[in-house]
């Protein structure tokens, strides 16, 4: 009898158990720009190419926050990898105009250690509608030690996810989503009609 009470309290935890409602934030960016790197002092500017992944949490949250993994390749010298935490405000994130911030450590594989191997990089994210986005980034120390890790990006991309799965807002009044991730967003404001 008292193996069974355990097994009972499990499968009526399991029966009682609200099911979860809650979608994830998802982030899948392409872009290309120009990226500025300056070592030993000189500076280079390349041609650059940016791609990016992520996950957040709920997207009808005024503030997301998740990680994303971003490779920005700079062209005749080569590609660094990162693995950031990134905070965005809903909007960014539904797909609609706001913003966001990267911030997390690199690798930079290029360079014969010159440039800094381990770059703790940042990006500043500035969205607008249909997945289009403004990621501007920079190196801001060597967590290696030394020497200094010194550049940074500028990259116009596109938003695969923001553009369809995500998308909801001032794009809705065009071209409607009927199941954006996390369900629709009620308007508030003046604009409501509250």
């Amino acid at each position: 009898m008292r193996r069974k009470v355990p097994l009972v309290l499990v499968v009526a935890a399991v029966l009682a158990a609200p099911s979860a409602g809650a979608d994830v934030t998802s982030w899948l960016a392409l872009g290309a720009g120009m990226a500025v790197d300056r070592a030993t002092g000189a500076t280079s500017t390349n041609p650059a190419f940016s791609a990016s992944l992520g996950v957040g949490s709920d997207p009808t949250h005024a503030w997301v926050l998740g990680g994303v993994f971003r490779t920005v390749t700079r062209f005749s010298e080569g590609t660094d990898l990162n693995l950031s935490a990134r905070l965005t405000t809903g909007g960014f994130s539904r797909g609609d105009w706001g913003i966001g911030l990267d911030v997390g450590p690199g690798l930079r594989l290029w360079g014969n250690d010159t440039r800094g191997t381990y770059p703790l990089q940042g990006a500043l994210l500035l969205g607008a509608p249909w997945g289009l986005q403004l990621s501007m980034g920079a190196d801001m120390v060597n967590l290696g030690g030394t020497p200094a890790s010194v550049g940074g990006y500028a990259v116009l991309e596109f938003d695969f996810l923001r553009f369809t799965l995500m998308r909801q807002g001032s794009t809705d009044t065009y071209w409607r989503n009927p199941l954006p991730a996390g369900g629709p967003v009620e308007p508030s404001g003046p604009a409501a009609g509250h």
